[in-house]
């Protein structure tokens, strides 16, 4: 074997591996919980409390495939818009007082529903002081017997500065034991969603005046508070209720 060849093969071999090394991690495989008896169940419109009229849409149908992980036999968005709409006159999350969790259940063919609260999503960018809220918060309520099954909450902020703009947190308007008022069919939003009351901060960012300005001009076009509304979701799931439905 020649000179040529032999480097080659040591590359072939070097190249065969780093592949064997660098197969991708599986993801976390989440057993069915057993004890669970809610198996389908259906995700309701969300409860807006924000300016924004499309998130309350986008973060119920994030909600919707992030929870196909968990093991429930989850009703289509649209079926059970449709069904709401067609057979109760219910289209907007703040009519669900019109009706108890039951008659929700037994109208939808469902054993839970999932109720979602959007209390903050707001955006605001001056050029100095740059702030990105998003507070939600979900509970899975049993429709056989009305009672809340799981429930949690989360808020969470980031902010950006220019150079020197001090007073953050006030600037922010954040009260870490800020109270959440009446929710539709919600008696203690706090007992039932835990979370809603203390922001977990993504962190801040401090830039000179061009950046900070540019910054502001840069994060108000397209934004959407994607990045937050992830960042809420990924410490929202993993205290999720496991569903019993095998597939």
């Amino acid at each position: 074997m020649n000179k040529q060849k032999f480097k080659i093969t040591l590359l072939l071999i070097a190249v065969t591996w780093l592949a064997s090394c660098a197969v991708a991690p599986q993801a976390v495989i989440i057993p069915p919980n057993p004890d669970n008896p809610i198996k389908r169940v259906a995700i309701l419109p969300v409860f807006n409390n924000s300016n924004d009229v499309d998130a309350p849409t986008r973060l119920r149908e994030e909600f919707f495939n992030r929870l196909g992980r968990y093991h429930y036999d989850i009703q289509p968005l649209a079926e059970t818009s449709e069904i709401l709409n067609h057979q109760m006159g219910i289209t907007l999350g703040k009519q669900f007082d019109m009706a108890t969790p039951e008659e929700i259940g037994k109208t939808l063919g469902v054993d839970g529903v999932f109720y979602g609260y959007l209390l903050d999503f707001d955006e605001v960018t001056t050029g100095f002081v740059n702030s990105y809220k998003v507070r939600m918060g979900w509970k899975l309520v049993d429709t056989k017997t009305g009672k809340i099954s799981w429930g949690k909450g989360v808020a969470v902020h980031r902010s950006q500065s220019m150079g020197g703009v001090a007073g953050i947190k006030a600037q922010l308007g954040l009260n870490e034991a800020e109270k959440v008022g009446a929710l539709p069919g919600s008696a203690d939003p706090m007992g039932e969603m835990p979370g809603l009351d203390k922001w977990i901060s993504m962190g801040h960012e401090s830039s000179s005046l061009a950046g900070g300005m540019f910054g502001a001009i840069i994060g108000k076009v397209g934004n959407s508070l994607e990045k937050e509304s992830n960042f809420a979701y990924d410490r929202l799931f993993p205290n999720m209720l496991i569903g019993s439905a095998v597939k």
